[in-house]
């Protein structure tokens, strides 16, 4: 699996690891499976309080664990391992998901396809817990639901089950500081005419992951970023996105609903996820507030702490 020191690898898989340990170990068994026979090379940047850098460093050894100060957020995570990687495909996930065997060939394939980047289906792990099924339908509900073939085009996409061209987002991290956040990203690279899908195979499952004051805390933060970034570029204004703010966690509940309402098991485990999902969804609405009015930029890209 792993690539030669030195040698330039075909594709680097950055895993994010926020408290996950109790996904961590089967999120690297998985992936190490799927990169089996590829010139690879796995990477996970952790900013953990539990032992999810131990476990991984146990599977893959030192070398391959980069560990940051924990209250770090995923996208500083992901610009840190982007910026080593030396892969021609570049792809990303989180310590909370665990991959089919085909992922990595799947999203390798379809970014031969003049795709700048790709990603696949994401849902529910069986494993998962009623704190889990509130993070996932708040992240990843628009994803549920996978195109019988390669849907091109798209304006988004998942970016914890995505892969990119290696050089373009290599570049996009050395020309800010300010981390991977992917849907800035993706806005650059429509600007300059590049091109997202989302393929029919390559599911990621979320299984067990953050503690609930975790999440919170970083859906507040993700949120702040948000809302600075929007107003920032122009998209809204202060005072537009703070008098819409009380009204967002109850829109989004809506949205999700419309997406999950068909579907028995998804429909039960997205009411019983509400009494979680709607301060989830609170703590990214209070954010995005702070953020519109303050205009300030959340975190700068960390450097790696000594294990």
């Amino acid at each position: 699996m792993s690539t030669e020191p030195g040698a330039r690898a075909e594709v680097s898989v950055i895993v994010a690891s926020v408290e996950s340990m109790r996904s961590i170990e089967r999120c690297l068994g998985a992936m190490r499976a799927s990169l089996e026979g590829l010139r690879s090379e796995l990477l996970v940047v952790d900013a953990s309080r539990d032992g999810s850098a131990d476990i991984a460093e146990r599977q893959l050894g030192s070398a391959s664990v980069l560990r940051c100060s924990p209250g770090t957020l995923t996208p500083a995570l992901w610009a840190t391992g982007i910026a080593r990687s030396t892969g021609r495909v570049v792809a990303l996930t989180t310590g909370h998901f665990v991959v089919e065997p085909g992922w990595a060939r799947q999203l390798s394939a379809a970014l031969e396809h003049d795709n700048v980047g790709v990603a696949g289906r994401v849902d529910l792990d069986d494993e998962s817990s009623v704190i889990d099924w509130a993070v996932f339908f708040l992240r990843y509900s628009e994803f549920l639901i996978g195109p019988e073939r390669p849907r091109r085009g798209v304006a988004g996409i998942p970016a914890d089950n995505a892969a990119y061209d290696g050089e373009a987002i290599r570049r996009f991290v050395k020309t800010t500081g300010d981390g991977f956040w992917e849907v800035e990203f993706h806005r650059q690279l429509h600007a300059a005419g590049g091109s997202l899908a989302i393929v029919s195979g390559a599911l990621a499952r979320y299984a067990r992951s953050f503690p609930f004051r975790t999440i919170l805390t970083h859906r507040f933060h993700h949120g702040r970023h948000a809302g600075a970034w929007r107003v920032a570029t122009g998209q809204r204004t202060s005072w537009t996105v703070l008098a819409a703010s009380p009204l967002v966690p109850a829109a989004l509940a809506w949205r999700v609903w419309r997406r999950v309402r068909s579907v028995p098991k998804r429909r039960t485990r997205f009411l019983r996820s509400l009494p979680i999902f709607l301060p989830l969804a609170a703590a990214w609405a209070a954010g995005e507030a702070l953020g519109a009015i303050t205009r300030v930029a959340v975190t700068r890209r960390p450097d790696p702490v000594p294990a």
